[in-house]
C-alpha cells in the first residue's frame, strides 16, 4: 500500500488521522529543532507562544513599544551624526588637533565605547534579560553625553564620547531583540520600520547642530590675525567657540528626557519569549496576559497550554518532584549558568550546524563590512562636505549644514521604502537589502564625479536614502534569524563586528594617503557597499512570512 493509500485509509478512522497529523509535527518540531540548535521543550513553548501573541494581535502595546524601541535607535545615530557634524567645530577649539592631524581619533574613541558596549549590552540581555539594558543605556548615553559638552581638553573629550559609545551601543541590537519579541508574525515588517527613528536621529541632529554651530561659531579667517583689546591674538575658545558645546549638552539632556519617558511613561516588560528561556513560564503567561488587556483582545493561553505542549519532549528521566517541561534557576545560578554560556554554549549555539555556521558566520561578515564602508563616508560627511562645497565655490556653515540637512531628510524616505519592500515576496528581506545596498555604492561612486553644488547635494542625499533602507533591512533581519535564547548574543557578536571594523574608519582618514583627499575614503566606501551587496544575494534564510522563534 503507497503512503498515499495509507493516509486515505487512516482519513476514514479519525482518530488515528489526528495521531498521524501528531506524529508528523512532533517530527517537524524535533527537525526544527535540530537544525536550529536548540531544545524541543523550548521550541514548543514558544510556538505556543507565538500563537498567543497573534491572538493579541497588533494594538496599543506594540505602538507604544515601537515609540519606546524607536528612542534607542534615534539614539544610536544621533550621537554618531553628532560626531560628524560638530567635528570641525572642536577642531577649532584652541589647544585641540586640528582637522588635518589627530581630531578625527575621536570618532576612534566614540567607536571603541560602542564595541564595548554592543558586545555588554547584547550578550548580558540574553542572561539577565532585557529590561536592565533597555532602561540603562539611554541615561548612560545621556549624562555621558551631557559631561562631553564641558570637556576640557582633547584626552577627556574622547574618553567621555568613549562612554557615550557603551551607553548607546546597546540600542541596536537589545531594542531590536526585544520589539521583535512583542510582534505578531505577520507583523515583523514593523522592525524594518523602526529605522525610520534612526533616519529621525539624523535629522535632528543635524538641525540641533546647525542652530548652534551658526550661530555659536568662531571665525577661523581670523585666528591669529586680529589683535584684542588686551594685546592678545583672537583665538577659537570658550569665549566665542561654544556652538559644539551647547550640541552635547542639548543631545545629552535629551536623551535623559527620552530615558525618563521610557521608565515612567512608556514601561516595559519582560520579554516572554525570554522569560521562557529561563524557565519563568507563569510571568511570560502573565506578561502576555498584559498584552491582551492593554489591546483589548482576549487571549487563552495558560500555564497548563505550555506545559501541554512542551510534555511530549521532556526527559522522561527527569526528577518526578520537578515540573519537567522547566527548568529554575537561583540568582545566582542564572549568573554562573549564563557566565558558562556567554564563554561557550551561546556562542557554539550560533554555530551548532553546518546551515546555523554560514549563516552566522556570512551575517557577521557583512555587518563588520557595511561597518567600515558606512563611517568611511558618514562619520567624515561634515568635513567632506565643507571641502567639496568649497570646491564648487559655496561656502560658509550654512552651505555645509543645510546640504548635511537634505540628505538626513532622504534618509526618511529609505527607512519607509525599505518597511515595504521587505513584506512584498517578490523582493523579500535579501533581495531588498542587497539591492539598497549596491544601490548606495552606485550612487557613491557617481558622487565622485559631481562638479556643482547642486550635483553633490543630490548624490549625497540619494546614497543618504539608499543607505537608510539597506539598514533598515539589516537591522531587521539579523534578529529574526536568531532564536531567542541566543538571539542576544547573536545580535551582540553582528554589532561588534560593525563596530569593530568602525574603528578602522579614523585610522585610514587620519593616516592613509587616500584619506587625505575628499574622495578617497567615498571611493573605498563605494567599492565595500557594492561587493557586500552581492554577497548578501548568498544569504541561506529568507525570513518573510516566517514568524521568529
Amino acid at each position: 500500500m503507497s503512503a498515499i493509500d495509507h493516509e486515505k485509509v487512516l482519513d476514514d478512522a479519525g482518530v488515528e488521522t489526528e495521531k498521524i497529523a501528531d506524529d508528523r509535527s512532533d517530527q517537524m518540531l524535533l527537525e526544527k529543532a535540530e537544525l536550529e540548535g536548540i531544545k524541543p521543550i523550548f521550541l514548543a513553548k514558544v510556538k505556543v507562544l507565538n500563537e498567543a501573541i497573534a491572538e493579541c494581535g497588533l494594538g496599543r502595546y506594540q505602538w507604544e513599544l515601537f515609540f519606546s524601541a524607536g528612542f534607542g535607535w534615534f539614539a544610536d545615530n544621533i550621537w554618531l551624526q553628532a560626531i560628524a557634524i560638530v567635528m570641525p567645530a572642536i577642531a577649532n577649539q584652541h589647544n585641540f588637533p586640528d582637522y588635518t592631524s589627530n581630531i578625527r581619533m575621536a570618532t576612534f574613541g566614540l567607536y571603541c565605547g560602542l564595541i564595548a558596549g554592543a558586545t555588554f549590552w547584547g550578550m548580558t540581555c540574553d542572561v539577565i534579560g532585557r529590561r536592565l539594558a533597555w532602561n540603562a543605556t539611554l541615561f548612560l548615553s545621556g549624562i555621558f553625553g551631557i559631561a562631553t559638552g564641558a570637556a576640557p581638553n582633547f584626552v577627556t573629550l574622547c574618553a567621555l564620547l568613549a562612554c557615550i559609545g557603551f551607553g548607546v551601543g546597546g540600542n541596536l541590537p537589545v531594542d531590536g531583540a526585544l520589539f521583535l519579541e512583542f510582534l505578531p508574525g505577520k507583523h515583523q515588517y514593523l522592525l524594518t520600520l523602526l529605522s525610520l527613528w534612526w533616519a529621525i536621529g539624523q535629522v535632528v541632529g543635524s538641525l540641533i547642530a546647525w542652530v548652534f554651530l551658526a550661530k555659536y561659531s568662531c571665525d577661523t579667517t581670523l585666528v591669529g590675525k586680529l589683535v584684542l583689546q588686551d594685546g592678545s591674538l583672537y583665538q577659537c575658545d570658550n569665549s566665542n567657540n561654544n556652538g559644539w558645546r551647547y550640541t552635547y549638552y542639548t543631545l545629552g539632556s535629551m536623551m535623559v528626557f527620552l530615558g525618563i519617558l521610557r521608565i515612567f511613561i512608556f514601561p516595559m516588560d519582560e520579554s516572554p519569549k525570554f522569560l521562557l528561556s529561563i524557565g519563568r513560564d507563569q510571568e511570560a503567561v502573565d506578561v502576555i496576559h498584559r498584552i491582551a488587556k492593554k489591546n483589548g483582545a482576549n487571549c487563552t493561553l495558560t500555564i497548563q497550554t505550555l506545559r501541554d505542549a512542551a510534555a511530549p519532549y521532556a526527559d522522561p528521566n527527569a526528577n518526578p518532584e520537578q515540573d519537567i517541561t522547566q527548568t529554575k534557576f537561583s540568582t545566582w545560578g542564572l549568573i554562573r549558568n549564563s557566565l558558562d554560556e556567554v564563554s561557550g554554549e551561546n556562542i557554539k549555539g550560533l554555530f551548532a550546524t553546518p546551515r546555523l555556521a554560514y549563516s552566522s558566520g556570512l551575517i557577521i561578515f557583512i555587518y563588520g563590512a557595511l561597518g567600515l564602508a558606512y563611517p568611511l563616508f558618514n562619520a567624515f560627511l561634515g568635513s567632506y562636505l565643507s571641502s567639496r562645497e568649497a570646491d564648487t565655490g559655496n561656502t560658509g556653515i550654512d552651505a555645509t549644514y543645510s546640504a548635511y540637512t537634505y540628505q538626513a531628510v532622504c534618509g526618511v524616505g529609505g527607512s519607509l521604502l525599505a518597511a515595504v519592500m521587505v513584506q512584498w515576496s517578490r523582493t523579500g528581506r535579501k533581495f531588498s537589502m542587497a539591492l539598497f545596498t549596491i544601490m548606495s555604492g552606485v550612487f557613491l561612486f557617481a558622487l565622485t564625479q559631481a562638479k556643482t553644488s547642486i550635483q553633490v547635494n543630490a548624490l549625497v542625499s540619494i546614497a543618504s536614502f539608499w543607505e537608510n533602507a539597506f539598514y533598515g533591512v539589516l537591522y531587521g533581519y539579523a534578529p529574526e534569524i536568531f532564536p531567542t535564547p541566543r538571539r542576544g548574543t547573536g545580535d551582540a557578536f553582528c554589532a561588534a563586528a560593525n563596530r569593530i571594523t568602525g574603528l578602522f574608519a579614523p585610522i585610514i582618514a587620519v593616516y592613509s594617503n587616500a584619506g587625505k583627499t575628499p574622495n578617497g575614503p567615498v571611493l573605498a566606501s563605494a567599492a565595500i557597499f557594492v561587493f557586500t551587496g552581492l554577497t548578501m544575494l548568498g544569504l541561506p534564510i529568507e525570513t518573510v512570512g516566517v514568524t521568529a522563534l
